[in-house]
């Protein structure tokens, strides 16, 4: 057995350039002139053209018998079976793969690659993952042990066709990456269009037939006319076509409903939704869906049909798990009875009763429907209390006008009402002292999420605390998503700190319209003079379905329970990225129950292209996520398992975008656009 064979792929039936690989460079057909460079190669024991069956490769077996190289031929689609095949008669330890199309190709980096994969013992060594090297430089080389599992595993279209797609894309094999000192992947010296016999004749006639890397190099350097001829030319067009036209495939019709309901939607609704992150402005058009049909438990379908598992669970307002059974029979019980009444109903002071019981600083309750409405109550509150009027404010608290005038969403917002609050940096004590300082005197309120995606530096929330009050203003939590997520008591409960007003909604009633402002008595006794009163703040549906939701949260202990789940998937995305090589590109950052995996803003792509992938490709998995894992009581580990799995593939995909440098050949919708952050 011998220990490396060269397998050289070439074909006649190129759709872009036919009989290429025959075609003459100053009078030598262009794989005579490889050839003739190939057998200078130190560590190549036998140099074999694979090629197809097809009888327009017959010209091609002549071909080579003059020139006294072995050929093999086999099936002319599945390229990779055609290389198992060959394999069984030219049995070897190590097998190189090279390409046909690329004339050029200097042995003396041949034998690099295989020098390096034989010192370093691995399954896998190529020069292009990324590459450095010119694009006509390219050379692969594995085990034979690797070979005969791509064969067993690969299915796909493109996994059969560029035969070793498999293996760059699996974590199993150990691999090594030739790389230059300096990035000449840009450079174009292989031959898939006319202009690149242009290129390559220039090549040949300033340099001669044996002309080395270096020395085309600084050809380049000193004569850049000569290359101008195929700038321009994407890296590997063939595989991106491919890889291209295989997702197309996969995405067909898969969300013909949902594309054709946004567009009945958008007749009557701005943005087809309510919801302004629920909308189309948050997931690439034509590759995903845009209306769900039901819910239950972790799991999400679409109006096409297609089931998810959900990692949004509404916004974070899923705690326990969509349609939970404790809950919805609550809420039946309860219809039974009636929704809303013309006096209040028991429950309302049940409820309140359970949140006193749990939350710190809760020694006096109001309830809402959603977050803008008892964030406003709480800065209306304070400067009731205070008689000031300005808001120092950190984080998202709605749409009001006294949070949302700061923002890119002004329109709409009187100038005089937005410079009546000013944001303060979080984690940033000295970016609050000078807001307070430079208005001294002027603040009702210190109003910020406790936490959002990155944790308080310690004693930070305590030293916020004490500053406001220094300043004579109150200092209020936005526990929109802290509370009954992080923590039952919310933040205050989690981190020590108790506020003087704290606001909570989302997941306290599992999905029902429902929030709270809470807080001192001597502060909320206001609430008879503030007039913050509201028809439906009394609706007895999801004051039933909070009763239930909050005595579970607590006596199943879900929070905690939902943290060790969200704990074992960061450790665990974390070590997938790791195994990826992806540490340049991608990070995980947030509380285990609310995390977020996000592109680095200075990695290789930019991150609108690379969310758009991301989410074409989870939503693909079955997984339904913009980056975000919103733990619910009722994801399963299994979830967890099949979330990991998804990521697995896609960081596959990532890679293969990664070694064509181009990453938006990948993405087979519309590329999503920089948005409103609210964070």
């Amino acid at each position: 057995m011998e220990n490396v064979v060269a397998f050289l792929q070439a074909r006649m039936s190129s759709s872009r350039l036919p009989g290429k690989v025959l075609r003459t460079i100053k009078g030598k057909p262009m794989l005579e002139l490889q050839i003739q460079r190939l057998r200078s190669s130190k560590h190549i024991d036998r140099l074999v053209v694979v090629t197809s069956s097809d009888c327009t490769d017959d010209q091609l077996e002549d071909f080579c018998t003059q020139q006294n190289i072995s050929v093999f031929r086999g099936s002319l689609d599945d390229v990779l079976l055609r290389f198992k095949k060959a394999s069984i008669k030219y049995p070897a330890k190590n097998y190189v793969r090279i390409t046909g199309d690329c004339p050029l190709l200097d042995y003396r980096v041949v034998d690099d690659v295989i020098n390096q994969h034989l010192e370093r013992d691995v399954d896998y060594s190529s020069n292009i993952n990324p590459p450095t090297y010119p694009d006509g430089m390219d050379v692969e080389i594995f085990k034979s042990h690797v070979l005969e599992k791509m064969h067993l595993c690969a299915s796909s279209g493109p996994d059969r066709e560029h035969v070793t797609l498999y293996a760059r894309n699996n974590v199993e094999f150990s691999k090594y990456n030739l790389k230059l000192e300096n990035d000449h992947s840009s450079m174009r010296i292989t031959v898939d269009e006319e202009t690149d016999i242009v290129v390559i004749e220039s090549i040949v006639e300033y340099l001669g037939e044996n002309a080395s890397l270096k020395q085309i190099i600084e050809l380049k350097r000193s004569s850049s006319h000569l290359f101008k001829h195929n700038l321009g030319t994407a890296r590997n067009e063939g595989l991106l076509k491919s890889l291209r036209e295989e997702r197309m495939i996969k995405f067909g019709d898969r969300y013909k409903e949902s594309m054709k309901f946004l567009d009945r939607a958008l007749q009557s609704i701005p943005l087809g939704s309510q919801t302004f992150s629920k909308s189309k402005t948050q997931f690439p058009y034509g590759v995903s869906p845009y209306f769900i049909e039901k819910a239950k438990g972790s799991k999400t379908w679409d109006i096409d049909g297609n089931e998810y598992i959900d990692f949004l669970n509404a916004l974070l307002c899923i705690s326990l798990g969509h349609c939970d059974a404790d809950v919805t029979k609550a809420v039946q019980e309860q219809l039974e009875k009636g929704t809303i009444f013309s006096l209040p109903g028991r429950l309302e002071s049940e409820v309140a009763e359970l949140l006193k019981e749990i939350i710190p600083c809760a020694e006096s309750v109001r309830f809402g429907k959603n977050g803008s409405d008892v964030t406003s109550a709480a800065v209306r509150l304070a400067r009731a209390y205070t008689g000031k009027d300005k808001i120092a404010m950190c984080g998202y608290h709605g749409w009001q006008d006294w949070y949302i005038g700061t923002t890119t969403k002004n329109l709409g917002v009187p100038e005089t009402v937005s410079k009546l609050s000013e944001k303060f940096d979080y984690n940033n004590l000295d970016s609050l002292k000078k807001v307070l300082e430079e208005s001294k005197g002027e603040f009702a309120a210190v109003i910020m999420e406790p936490m959002n995606t990155t944790y308080p530096k310690p004693g930070f929330l305590q030293e916020v605390k004490d500053l406001a009050h220094e300043h004579g203003a109150l200092f209020i939590f936005d526990e929109m998503i802290t509370g009954f997520r992080f923590s039952l008591g919310g933040a205050s409960e989690l981190f020590g700190v108790t506020p003087d007003l704290a606001c909570f909604g989302k997941g306290m009633a599992n999905g029902y319209p429902l929030s709270a402002v809470v807080g001192r008595t001597d502060i909320m006794d206001l609430m008879e003079d503030i007039f913050f009163s509201g028809t439906f703040g009394g609706e007895m549906l999801s004051l039933a379905a909070a009763k239930v939701t909050i005595q579970k949260l607590r006596d199943e202990n879900v929070c905690e329970k939902n943290n060790q789940k969200g704990e074992i998937l960061l450790k665990e995305l974390q070590k997938l990225i790791k195994e990826h090589d992806l540490e340049d590109s991608f990070e995980v950052f947030g509380h285990p129950s609310w995390s977020f995996f996000a592109p680095k803003t200075d990695g290789p792509f930019d991150p609108w292209s690379v969310k758009t992938l991301f989410i074409q490709e989870m939503l693909s998995k079955g997984i339904l996520t913009i980056g975000t894992h919103n733990i619910s009581y009722a994801h399963s580990d299994s979830d967890i398992e099949r979330l990991l799995g998804a990521y697995a593939d896609f960081f596959k995909v990532y890679q293969e975008a990664l070694s064509l440098k181009d990453i938006d050949k990948f993405i087979c919708g519309t590329k999503l656009e920089p948005l409103f952050k609210v964070r």
